[in-house]
């Protein structure tokens, strides 16, 4: 295993070294348990077994039989059956002290065998009873029933009923009315709540034919006496009870979101209403019209007016509309007919009666208690109180929401705090010594971790400046051979050149030396100015 490589994984040495401490805790913990048992646990005694057989019970019900046989079997205890006639015997062939007393622990607490008889009364036909006995066994048998039902409600232990059914006489108005008793056998302390009360009176109620509720006693042995009439107090105390948990859990949901869980505290108060009310109200819309009355009537004159003076050249006493015409007749048909309708508007009104029933929701009040620096930098304290509001229920206002603040929020109030705290059992080895080798040891471990952690470092930081020298050291060579390279690169450029300008001039000399020769023979002859002017002349067109 190559430790260097083990110290450059991180996350494989943090697992080590977690590992390690895991394991180191694991030995400790079972050594202070193993050490703490080998010196106060006390020492388990093999019971003894009995071979000698045990009779259980005897029964002429097969079927319960082997119920209780089944029962028993679940417990882990094997109980054999015997037939004796017709009766079924259950006991016990092998068997130690224990099995025993759990076994008949748990026939007593099944309930199959007790003192209450139930319907089974009536499994065997019996045509010499008479009525009245007839009536009693119904009796019998309705209050064993009875009982087994009630005593399977928790914490309950047992159960006594008496139902009293008087004789049928003649007139209604001398009837008795049919009575219940109920004891019921309870643990010291305790007290049935209110939902099981009335789960009991309606049992009673449903398996009685004409029981009332008001003749229903139901006592314990702890001397508490229950109302068998549930009354509507009772019944809108749990009403309260369950909307004020209902609101107050919706409530710290959003908190728990906003604040944190743990940071505040919570309680909802809901008020109802405790008698029936009516409420009447009219609502007027101003921005709108409706029509209130409206008639129609109609009108007409039938008058037809003549003068009484035609013909008589006189003077017409009779002043129409119209003037007639010259010698015209001036009589005048004035009979008429007309039709209207008016309509009367108003403002139109809504009337609404409502009836609130008893129950019904009338105020919510929320009181919240936190630590003023919880609530969040971008909200208000009136936008916490409408928040808090519209999460309680629909029906709760935000004025009605009311937010205190603490230093801190304790669980504990300060009477509730112990003053005292218990001592320490000294029995065994002290806790502390496992603590403080648990610690010892996890020091060792991690100063000789960090020791080699430490070398690992120093050893690798070596290497790489090593590394870096090398490195520095490779650069310089090679800028030295890329200074060599073009040192030697211009130097064969150089000598192209040269060798390219000699072939030049290789090429050029035997031109020019027979050129020179014909100027030669042309200027063979010549005077001077002759020559100036051929030389100037060959120049030119060179």
């Amino acid at each position: 295993m190559d430790f260097q490589k083990i110290l450059e994984n991180k996350p494989l040495l943090y697992g080590i070294i977690g590992g390690l401490v895991v394991v180191l805790a694991l030995f400790i913990t079972v050594g202070v348990v193993v050490s703490q048992n080998s010196s106060g646990a006390p020492k388990t005694v093999k019971e003894k077994i009995i071979d000698k057989p045990l009779d259980l019970l005897t029964t002429d019900n097969l079927g319960k039989a082997i119920e209780i046989q089944a029962l028993l079997a679940r417990e882990g205890i094997t109980v054999e059956r015997r037939a004796d006639g017709q009766k079924s015997v259950l006991y016990l062939q092998k068997y130690t002290m224990t099995q025993r007393d759990r076994a008949l622990l748990a026939i007593v607490k099944s309930g199959l065998v007790d003192q209450n008889i139930g319907l089974e009364i009536f499994d065997k036909g019996d045509f010499t009873s008479t009525k009245e006995d007839k009536r009693i066994r119904l009796t019998r048998a309705i209050n064993g029933e009875l009982s087994r039902l009630i005593r399977k409600i928790p914490p309950i232990e047992n159960a006594s009923v008496f139902v009293s059914i008087p004789e049928q006489v003649m007139f209604e108005q001398d009837q008795k009315p049919i009575t219940a008793t109920v004891q019921l056998v309870m643990p010291s302390g305790e007290k049935l709540d209110n939902m099981k009360v009335k789960a009991i009176r309606n049992l009673l109620l449903g398996s009685v034919n004409g029981l009332e509720a008001e003749n229903i006693s139901i006592t314990d042995t702890n001397g508490n006496v229950y109302d068998s009439i549930a009354s509507a107090d009772d019944d809108m105390l749990a009403k309260l009870e369950e909307n004020d948990q209902y609101m107050q859990a919706k409530v710290k949901t959003q908190l728990d979101k906003l604040i944190g869980k743990g940071n505040y505290a919570v309680t909802v108060s809901t008020y109802l209403r405790q008698a029936p009310m009516q409420k009447d109200a009219i609502d007027f819309d101003p921005t709108k019209k409706t029509a209130l009355t409206e008639q129609t009537f109609s009108e007409g004159l039938g008058d037809q007016t003549r003068d009484s003076n035609k013909g008589l050249s006189a003077v017409s006493v009779y002043l129409p509309n119209g003037l007639p015409a010259n010698n015209a007749d001036s009589s005048q048909n004035r009979s008429y007919s007309r039709t209207a309708r008016e309509t009367q508007y108003g403002v139109p009104k809504v009337q609404t009666s409502e009836l609130v029933k008893p129950g019904t929701i009338e105020d919510i009040s929320i009181a919240v208690t936190l630590e003023e620096s919880s609530i969040p930098a971008n909200m208000t304290l009136e936008e916490l109180k409408i928040l808090v509001a519209k999460a309680a229920s629909p029906k709760a206002k935000p004025e009605n929401v009311e937010i205190a603040f603490s230093d801190s929020v304790d669980p504990f109030l300060a009477g509730d705090k112990p003053e005292s705290l218990p001592k320490p059992d000294s029995t065994g080895n002290p806790w502390w010594i496992a603590i403080a080798m648990l610690l010892v040891g996890l020091g060792v471990g991690l100063k000789f971790l960090s020791d080699r952690v430490k070398a690992a470092q120093e050893r690798q930081i070596a290497e790489i400046q090593m590394l870096r020298e090398k490195s520095q050291d490779q650069e310089k060579q090679i800028r030295d051979v890329n200074l060599k390279a073009a040192e030697l690169i211009e130097k064969q450029t150089q000598l192209a050149q040269g060798m390219l300008e000699q072939k030049q001039q290789a090429q050029t000399l035997p031109e020019l030396n027979s050129t020179l020769s014909e100027l030669a023979d042309e200027m063979t002859g010549l005077d001077d100015d002759d020559l100036a002017e051929h030389v100037k002349s060959w120049i030119e067109k060179s």
